[in-house]
């Protein structure tokens, strides 16, 4: 029976070794020379001040303190980001309301919440991804408060438009003749979670929102 053999080739060291000199005295190099002054000066020596030195040894009790509580918030940072992580993932399957405007299409229908400060005269222009104007919804007169506006994804000569996300401009004029406020805001069913950067973000239908512009989550 013939049997192989493995042979590595150790990599070749040498006793030289190179440094990189440093501009700043660290952590380590802190401590380090403060344990040095305190091996190699006697307190009630002449000219020794005792108050200088218990003042150096507050100065070191101080720092490993500051080292330890670092440490400990830095697990508990990491601990508690795992866990809001966990919680956010809760979110798949769930409806939200997300700040922003605009209409999601698919299979024909699209939608997007207004909510008036007060009563005013709605009109939407919806673009397509080029910034072209599409159609031209005229919702009439709303009252004050929540509303929500439906698409059928035709456009102004009566096609049916492709799905996708289309652009939304919102014109709201009031009774009194100038311009009403409002904001606008989507519902949507979360289909993923993801954390990128530092941020989370929740993603719908080809969409994509920070959790920061979450209004309410329903069931």
């Amino acid at each position: 029976m013939q049997t192989g053999m493995i042979t590595t080739t150790a990599p070749i060291t040498t006793s030289a070794s190179t440094s990189t000199a440093k501009n700043a005295l660290d952590k380590d190099g802190f401590l380090k020379l403060l344990v040095a002054q305190l091996q190699n000066q006697d307190p009630t020596g002449e000219g020794q001040d005792p108050n200088q030195m218990v003042q150096q040894l507050t100065s070191f009790s101080s720092l490993e303190q500051a080292q330890q509580t670092n440490s400990l918030l830095t697990g508990l940072q990491t601990q508690t980001a795992g866990l809001f992580q966990a919680q956010t993932a809760g979110l798949v399957g769930k409806t939200v309301k997300v700040d922003g405007s605009g209409f999601n299409l698919k299979a024909g229908a699209a939608s997007m919440n207004i909510e008036l400060g007060s009563a005013a005269n709605v009109t939407l222009t919806v673009k397509d991804a080029n910034g072209k104007v599409v159609a031209t919804l005229p919702q009439g007169h709303l009252n004050r408060g929540l509303s929500a506006m439906a698409w059928d994804g035709k456009d102004a000569a009566g096609n049916a438009l492709p799905d996708g996300p289309y652009k939304v401009e919102v014109s709201a004029t009031g009774d009194d003749g100038k311009p009403a406020t409002f904001r606008t805001s989507l519902s949507m069913k979360v289909d993923a979670v993801t954390f990128s950067n530092g941020g989370i973000y929740l993603a719908s239908g080809g969409n994509v929102f920070s959790l920061s512009d979450v209004l309410e989550i329903t069931a």
